[in-house]
């Protein structure tokens, strides 16, 4: 199928397909002869992936990742490709997601800037521009400077579903663990059928007893390789790539919200962000419910009581607490 013809059938322009072949999205066989394109029906099932992805927003360093993960036809890739391309479709809709985020957090502070201007009675400050700016790129600086340092990708190809407790052998015992996870579950109390988030899923050892409830759990998880175990591990559980500090969700979707060890890997200003995403996708009457250290737990109440969350706090065996609290 000749150039004009692929582009006719696929709706787009010719200039369009030769773009994508020069920024080595796909190779037609050209004619020795003329050099004219040939475009055999891998070349359309490979251009009707990219014209797709690209409608769905996907940049085009994106779309060729994912072109290589699907191995041409997603239809008739092994199960391990078919896993490459989940894993690359997941990193897409992780920066999306992070960027939709941004664009919201700049809606927002524009707005404050507006509805001060408004009040004003000379022309608008120039200190309010920039106290919302220099808030916003704070917000964004810390969100860019957190990084797994602890190696979790790691720990999962070594130790499997079990990679959250060697992380956590030198200060807890498997029982401890266990028993913390029981308590989180016990305190939040969930319903069959009902929407749930967990922060920082891991492996998915909390997911498993939150979803054994009967409750529709969606886990996000930082690392891939821990992700693919509890992909693996729980399959009617949906999970997604993404950290705390910016949560792969839209808006309020979840009538409760679990985190267990995962705020540790935070910094002060990092575990406030968190729980300004949490609240941004927690319904009202929302549960939420985070276990960790105690030194990580207790700063955390502060915001919540200054957001008009009920709060209960439970000591848990060794260093360990327990922070319960209902959205107002």
């Amino acid at each position: 199928m000749k150039v004009h013809e692929a582009a006719k059938q696929l709706g787009v322009t010719p200039r369009a397909l030769r773009f994508y072949e020069e920024k080595g999205l796909l190779k037609p066989r050209k004619e020795e002869e003329n050099g004219y394109r040939d475009y055999s029906e891998d070349n359309i099932t490979q251009l009707r992936w990219i014209i797709a992805l690209r409608e769905l927003g996907l940049p085009l360093t994106a779309v060729g990742k994912v072109l290589a993960a699907l191995a041409v036809d997603v239809e008739r890739t092994a199960p391990a490709g078919k896993d490459s391309f989940i894993r690359q479709a997941d990193e897409v809709r992780a920066e999306l997601y992070a960027e939709w985020t941004e664009q919201g957090r700049r809606l927002q502070a524009l707005d404050r800037a507006i509805a001060v201007w408004r009040t004003q009675q000379a022309s608008p400050g120039l200190q309010t521009a920039e106290a919302n700016a220099m808030q916003l790129k704070q917000s964004r600086i810390e969100r860019m400077t957190w990084s797994d340092r602890w190696h979790y990708d790691e720990l999962a190809l070594i130790h499997g579903q079990d990679a959250p407790i060697a992380a956590l052998a030198s200060e807890l015992t498997q029982e401890q663990y266990e028993s913390a996870l029981l308590q989180t579950v016990e305190w939040l109390d969930p319903r069959p059928q009902e929407p749930g988030l967990e922060l920082g899923a891991g492996t998915g050892n909390l997911t498993a007893l939150l979803a054994a409830q009967g409750a529709t759990v969606t886990a996000v998880e930082q690392s891939q390789e821990m992700l693919a175990v509890l992909r693996a591990r729980l399959p009617a559980v949906e999970p997604r790539l993404g950290n705390l500090l910016a949560l792969p969700v839209s808006g309020p979707s979840y009538r409760f919200i679990a985190s267990s060890f995962a705020f540790r890997h935070l910094e002060p200003n990092q575990q406030l962000l968190a729980l300004m995403e949490a609240d941004r996708v927690l319904l009202p009457a929302g549960r939420l419910a985070i276990t960790d250290r105690q030194d990580t737990v207790s700063p955390l109440c502060r915001w919540l009581e200054d957001h008009n969350y009920s709060i209960v706090t439970e000591a848990l065996d060794g260093s360990l607490m327990l922070l319960y609290a209902v959205k107002p």
